[in-house]
Order: C-alpha cells, then structure tokens, then sequence
C-alpha cells in the first residue's frame, strides 16, 4: 500500500469543505484509478470532475502530481507513495 496526498483548489475545495486529503492505495495504482475510486465517492466532487456530457473525467481540469503538470495522460499516469497530487477546475473569467 502507497500514502498519497491530494490538494483540492477553488471550486472542488468547495465542494466538500476540504483542501486536503490523505488517500490509501495499492501500488501501482493509476491517477484515472484514484480518481474513479476514491475521489469521486465525495458526493460533491462528482458534478466538479465528471464531465455530465461524456461521462468521462472532465478534460478542463488542472491536475499535477508532485508540481508536475498531467495533460492527457491520466489514465496511464501512476501514483507512487508520498506523492502530492493537486487538482483544480479552471477558472474562466471576463
């Protein structure tokens, strides 16, 4: 088993009143896998991260592991212990 830690920022830190989180999970689990697993049984993350249209993670979101950038490879991404992985929906603004 692997300790991770996940930021949440803005609108998601809202959602469940929480900026972070401190997640159990089993090795060589994928950033997709914590998504869909554990984050998304917050009830109030769910409308934040999934996309209603596609039903699929929401391609609009900033997500970094350890200040790192992840753009399009969620799904084969892994998490490794200690990890900081931080998530945030863009802000639009005018």
């Amino acid at each position: 088993m692997i300790k991770i830690h996940v930021r949440l920022l803005g609108d998601l830190r809202e959602a469940i009143r929480k900026e972070r989180l401190e997640i159990e999970l089993p090795n060589n689990t994928s950033l997709k896998e914590l998504i869909e697993n554990k984050l998304l049984r917050y009830e109030g993350l769910k409308g934040q991260i999934i996309d209603p249209v596609t039903k699929r993670i929401r391609t609009d979101l900033i997500i970094l592991i350890n200040e790192r950038s992840i753009e399009s490879f969620i799904e084969s991404e892994r998490v490794k212990d200690g990890d900081t992985v931080t998530i945030a929906s863009v802000v639009a603004g005018g």
